[in-house]
C-alpha cells in the first residue's frame, strides 16, 4: 500500500465541495501499464477515503500518466457512487413516501447520466402528481386544463409542465435525449411545481397556527 498524500482534498459528495478525507485503504488496480507511445503510459489506482466533516465513505478511481523516466500524474479521478449532479430539495424528505419513490430514480439517472430515464421519469411524477390532485382525467392534456380550470396551477404553469411532459414524452417515444442543461431545466420547473402543491399547503398552514398563536399571546392594548 503506497502511503497516501495528506494534502489532496476529495469532492464529497454530501457535502458538495472538496473536504479533507481520511485514507482507509489504496493501491494499485491489477492490470498492464497501458503504452501510447514510447514516451508515455497509464495505470490506474484506487483510494478508499472517509471525509473529514461529515463521515462519508467514497471508492475512487485514478488513473496516473507515467511520462519516461518522470514522476506520474494524477490525469483522471472516477468516484463511486458518482458524485451528485442534482441535490435534491431540502423539503424533499417531506414527500410522500410514493413521491420519493419515483423521484429517488429520477435523481439517481441524472447521477450516473442516464438522461434518457431521467427526462421519462419527470413525466411519470408528474403524471403521478396530476391525478392525484384531479383523478385521472384522460390525456396529459385534458388534465392540464382540468388543472387550469380548477385553479390549481395558472396558464403560465400549465406551459411549463407542457415543456417538461413533452420532452419526457419525446425521450420515452422518440429517442429524446435532453443534455444536461436541459434536464437541468426540467428538474427546476418540476421542482417548483411540487414545492407548490405538495409543501407549500403545509407551510402556509403551519404559519396560520403560529400567526394564531402570536395573536392570543400577544397583549391586548388597553382601551382609553
Amino acid at each position: 500500500m503506497k502511503i497516501p498524500d495528506p494534502s489532496r482534498r476529495f469532492v464529497c459528495r454530501i457535502c458538495q465541495h472538496e473536504t479533507g478525507h481520511w485514507p482507509i485503504g489504496n493501491g494499485q488496480i491489477p492490470q498492464e501499464k497501458i503504452n501510447h507511445d514510447n514516451t508515455e503510459s497509464t495505470f490506474m489506482t484506487f483510494n478508499v477515503v472517509r471525509c473529514k466533516d461529515c463521515g462519508t465513505t467514497t471508492y475512487l478511481i485514478d488513473t496516473h500518466a507515467q511520462p519516461c523516466g518522470g514522476d506520474s500524474y494524477v490525469v483522471q479521478t472516477n468516484y463511486h457512487p458518482p458524485l451528485t449532479k442534482r441535490i435534491k430539495p431540502r423539503w424533499y424528505n417531506s414527500l410522500a413516501k410514493e413521491y420519493q419513490q419515483i423521484l429517488s430514480e429520477v435523481y439517481c439517472a441524472i447521477d450516473n447520466e442516464l438522461l434518457f430515464l431521467a427526462s421519462s421519469g419527470t413525466r411519470t411524477a408528474i403524471d403521478k402528481l396530476m391525478v392525484d390532485k384531479i383523478g385521472d382525467k384522460g390525456r396529459f392534456d385534458e388534465k392540464l386544463d382540468k388543472l387550469v380550470e380548477d385553479k390549481i396551477v395558472d396558464a403560465d404553469e400549465k406551459a411549463m409542465l407542457e415543456a417538461v411532459i413533452d420532452a419526457g414524452s419525446a425521450s420515452a417515444h422518440r429517442s429524446y435525449r435532453p443534455d444536461e442543461e436541459s434536464i437541468g431545466h426540467m428538474m427546476d420547473i418540476l421542482e417548483t411545481i411540487f414545492f407548490k402543491l405538495m409543501i407549500e399547503p403545509d407551510q402556509k398552514k403551519a404559519l396560520k397556527e403560529k400567526a394564531q398563536g402570536l395573536l392570543q399571546s400577544t397583549p391586548k392594548r388597553k382601551k382609553a
